[in-house]
């Protein structure tokens, strides 16, 4: 299976990232999208038949869907070591790149394993269960044995609404606003991890300005309000992508605590 880029995005959500495709083009695997799809692929996401349905889908096999019995890496320990190796210059640089402060990438636990940035991924218990690398030119991967979950930053206060965001950028973003927030991977991922997490609190989804983004936000919130007293969705204005991008045109601190 051959990785989306920005110039072959993916031909089902049209995102340049974390979905693939088969060498002849005829199936495809998207992290975001669901409907229309032949199977669920793990956390990969779902298959879809591209081109005429030739019955090739029941035939592809993914290494993902193979039993894995080696020992899980140590992941609290490479965390660790790859905050060590992060040096200010580096996470001076980050910030200014992407536009969030520098405390904020910290209360993500970001790091540095050499050749990429670092942010660990969490499950509902705050379990490390997964590394995710982002290079400087934006690309995205995983440390290898990882498993998708979610961008939890230190010191959430629990006092106010909970923003869920899509990735730890826009949730660093939520933070320098003064909110507290968490990460999903993606849009239409770990819906049950994150209702675990959220349970009983006060939400505020920010939906990418996007059809898919939506769609994955109203997937959630049509768990969260089963077990939360309040759930609502916002997107940015007509014209901006996401949270982070909203932020560096202008929206401030000064945004009503309510999330409105």
């Amino acid at each position: 299976m051959i990785r989306v880029n920005k110039n072959n995005p993916c031909k089902i959500c049209l995102k340049p990232d974390w979905c693939v495709y088969s060498e002849d083009g005829q199936v495809a695997i998207c992290a975001r999208i669901s409907e229309g799809s032949k199977k669920r692929c793990g956390d990969a996401g779902w298959l879809h038949v591209i081109g005429p349905d030739t019955g090739q889908a029941k035939n592809v096999k993914f290494n993902i869907q193979k039993p894995d019995n080696k020992p899980k890496p140590d992941f609290d320990r490479l965390v660790r070591s790859y905050q060590e190796r992060l040096s200010d210059r580096q996470l001076r640089w980050l910030g200014e790149s992407l536009g969030i402060s520098p405390i904020s990438l910290q209360r993500l636990g970001v790091g540095w394993d050499g050749k990429s940035f670092t942010f660990p991924m969490s499950d509902e218990n705050q379990k490390i269960i997964g590394i995710r690398r982002r290079y400087g030119d934006g690309r995205k991967f995983a440390v290898k044995g990882s498993c998708n979950g979610l961008f939890i930053p230190q010191g959430l206060s629990e006092s106010g609404p909970l923003f869920i965001t899509e990735g730890p950028t826009d949730c660093g973003a939520a933070l320098d606003l003064g909110f507290d927030s968490i990460g999903r991977p993606n849009c239409d991922s770990k819906v049950d991890m994150t209702v675990r997490f959220a349970r009983g609190s006060r939400i505020t989804i920010v939906a990418d300005n996007d059809a898919v983004g939506i769609a994955g936000a109203k997937k959630l919130s049509a768990k969260l309000i089963e077990c939360c007293p309040e759930v609502k969705i916002i997107t940015p204005p007509l014209g901006i992508k996401d949270l982070r991008q909203w932020k560096q045109l202008g929206l401030s601190k000064g945004w009503n605590n309510d999330g409105s």
